[in-house]
C-alpha cells in the first residue's frame, strides 16, 4: 500500500494541507481512500445532544414538577340515609306478600303479613286478665267505700270498656261479699245482744236476792231472839235460817253468772272488732294487690300489642321494594332474616368507600375525589367528581354490604353464606362517605342517573409531591429493607 501512503504524504506534506474533494471525486476514489475522504455524521451528535437535553430537562421537571397523591378506594353508591332493611322479630309464617321488586310504597304500608294466631291470642288472654282486675279493682273500691260507712251499690264502677256479663258478675260478688260480712257482723252483734240481756237479767235476779237475803237475815234475828225467851218454835228458826243460807248461795251464783255473761260479752265484742278489722284488711290488701295486676297486665297488654303489631311488616321510609327474599305464601322466616330493602325517595346520594389502613392516615374531610363508575368505561363517559364528607374512626371489618345489609342478610338470613363472602381474615378497613357533585352521567347524548348499588372507584386527592420523590422512593424502600432478609 505504498500509493496509499504516498497519497497521506501529498496530503500532509510539507506542499500543505490539498483542497477538500467535492462529493463526485469523493465517489471516484478506491475505496479506502473513499471512507478517509467522508466527513463524520452529524446524527450521531445529535442524537447525544439530544438524550442529555431531555436528561437534564426530566431531571428538571421531576424537580420542580409535581403530581397528585392518590388513595383509591372501592365502594357503592347508598342513598344518604342508607336503604331501609326490612326484618321479622321473630320466627313466623308467612300469609300475605303485597308488594314485589320495584314496587313503590309509601311509609307505614304493609309489606308482608306473618300468621298472627299465637299473638293474637296472647294478646287477648291478656285483655281478659286486664279487664278482670280493673274489675276487681272496682269491686274492693266499692267494699272500701261500704267500710267507710257509704252504699257499696252506689260506689260501684265498672270500668267503660268492660265487658256487661262481667260487670254483673262483678257487681253480684260485691254485693254478695259485702252481704256476707254484714251477716257476720250481725250475728256477732245477735250473740252480744244476748248477752247483755242475760247479764241485766241476772243483775235483776241478784238484786231482788239481796233485798230477801235482808229480810230473812232479820226474821232469822228476831226467831233467835224469841227462841232465847222461850216464845218462838225451833223449827221456824231452823227453817228461816235455812232459807236464808239458800238464798245466799243463790246470789252467789248469780254474781258467778252475770261475770261469765259479761266475759262473753266482751270477747264477742272483740271478735267483732277482729271481724271488721280482719275484713277491712283482706279488702285493702286484696285492693292493693288487684292495682298491682292492673298495672302488670297493662305493660304485658302493650308488649303483646307489640308483638301483634310485628306480625305486619310495614315500610319504614317512602321508597322503592328491592332485594324481596319472601316470595312464598306459608313459608317460614327467622329472627332478623333480611326479607327486603327499602331505598328512600329524595334523599341524595353518596358513596360508601372503604379506605385501606395504608391510606386511612391522609384521607380527611373535604378532600377532593374523582370517582369511575364501574358500569359507564370512564375513558368513554368521563369522572364523577367530589370530596368526602366524613370517615370513620375505628376500622370495621368487611362483613356489611355497602348497600346498607350483610351479606349473611343478603343470602336470605345464613350466618355461613356471609362467612363464605367475607371469611374472618379479611382485612379491617375504615368507611367513609363522598359526596358526589352531580348524580347523572351523559351517556349517548342523553343523562343518566346513576342508582343505588352502582360500583365505585374511588381516588382521593391526599395531597402533592415531586416527581423525583415518587421515582427515588422504590429506591429508598429497597435501601431500607435491603440486605436483612433471613
Amino acid at each position: 500500500m505504498a500509493w496509499v501512503d504516498g497519497i497521506r504524504g501529498l496530503k500532509t506534506g510539507r506542499g500543505g494541507a490539498m483542497p477538500r474533494r467535492r462529493g463526485d471525486e469523493v465517489a471516484f476514489l478506491p475505496a479506502a481512500l473513499e471512507i478517509m475522504e467522508t466527513p463524520a455524521s452529524p446524527v450521531g451528535r445529535a442524537i447525544g445532544g439530544t438524550i442529555i437535553a431531555f436528561f437534564t430537562l426530566g431531571l428538571g421537571w421531576s424537580w420542580l414538577g409535581h403530581i397528585d397523591i392518590i388513595a383509591t378506594a372501592s365502594g357503592r353508591i347508598v342513598p344518604a340515609g342508607r336503604v331501609k332493611v326490612v326484618q321479622p322479630l321473630e320466627s313466623g309464617i308467612v300469609t300475605a306478600i303485597n308488594v314485589q321488586d320495584g314496587d313503590h310504597v309509601t311509609a307505614g304500608q304493609a309489606l308482608i303479613q306473618l300468621d298472627s294466631t299465637t299473638t293474637t291470642a296472647d294478646r287477648d288472654r291478656v285483655a281478659a286478665d286486664l279487664a278482670q282486675a280493673r274489675l276487681d279493682v272496682a269491686r274492693l273500691t266499692a267494699l272500701r267505700a261500704g267500710i267507710a260507712g257509704q252504699p257499696v251499690a252506689a260506689a260501684f264502677a265498672a270500668p267503660a270498656d268492660a265487658a256487661p256479663i262481667l260487670v254483673e258478675r262483678a257487681r253480684a260478688a260485691t254485693l254478695a261479699q259485702e252481704a256476707a260480712q254484714r251477716a257476720k257482723v250481725a250475728a256477732l252483734d245477735q250473740q252480744i245482744a244476748q248477752k247483755r240481756a242475760e247479764a241485766e237479767e241476772v243483775a235483776v235476779t241478784t238484786a231482788k236476792l239481796t233485798a230477801s237475803i235482808q229480810l230473812l237475815d232479820q226474821q232469822v234475828e228476831m226467831r233467835r231472839k224469841l227462841m232465847e225467851m222461850e216464845y218462838g218454835n225451833k223449827l221456824s228458826f231452823l227453817e228461816t235460817q235455812q232459807k236464808l243460807v239458800e238464798s245466799q248461795h243463790e246470789l252467789t251464783a248469780q254474781k258467778q253468772r252475770a261475770e261469765e255473761a259479761n266475759a262473753a260479752r266482751l270477747a264477742l265484742e272483740g271478735q267483732r272488732a277482729q271481724a271488721v278489722s280482719d275484713y277491712g284488711h283482706q279488702v285493702l290488701e286484696d285492693l292493693a294487690a288487684a292495682s298491682q295486676k292492673v298495672a302488670e297486665h297493662s305493660q304485658d297488654l302493650i308488649k303483646a300489642d307489640q308483638r301483634l303489631g310485628q306480625q305486619t311488616l310495614t315500610a319504614p321510609v317512602s321508597g322503592t321494594v328491592q332485594q324481596l327474599a319472601a316470595h312464598t305464601v306459608g313459608g317460614v322466616v327467622t329472627p332478623a332474616q333480611s326479607l327486603l330493602v327499602v331505598v328512600p325517595d329524595d334523599v341524595p346520594l353518596v358513596v360508601e368507600a372503604n379506605i385501606d389502613n395504608k391510606d386511612i392516615g391522609f384521607v380527611h374531610r373535604g378532600q377532593d375525589v374523582e370517582m369511575k363508575i364501574e358500569t359507564f368505561t370512564f375513558t368513554r363517559y368521563g369522572l364523577v367528581r367530589g370530596h368526602v364528607l366524613d370517615v370513620s374512626r375505628d376500622a370495621v371489618t368487611p362483613e356489611r354490604d355497602t348497600a346498607g345489609g350483610s351479606a349473611a342478610q343478603r343470602a336470605g338470613g345464613d350466618p355461613e353464606a356471609g362467612a363464605r363472602d367475607h371469611p374472618p381474615s379479611a382485612t379491617p378497613t375504615y368507611l367513609a362517605h363522598i359526596a358526589l357533585d352531580r348524580t347523572t352521567l351523559m351517556v349517548d347524548g342523553h343523562e343518566e342517573a346513576l342508582t343505588t348499588g352502582m360500583a365505585v372507584t374511588a381516588e382521593i386527592k391526599t395531597g402533592r409531591r415531586r416527581v423525583i420523590d415518587y421515582l427515588l422512593s422504590p429506591l429508598g424502600e429497597y435501601v431500607h429493607d435491603g440486605m436483612k432478609e433471613r
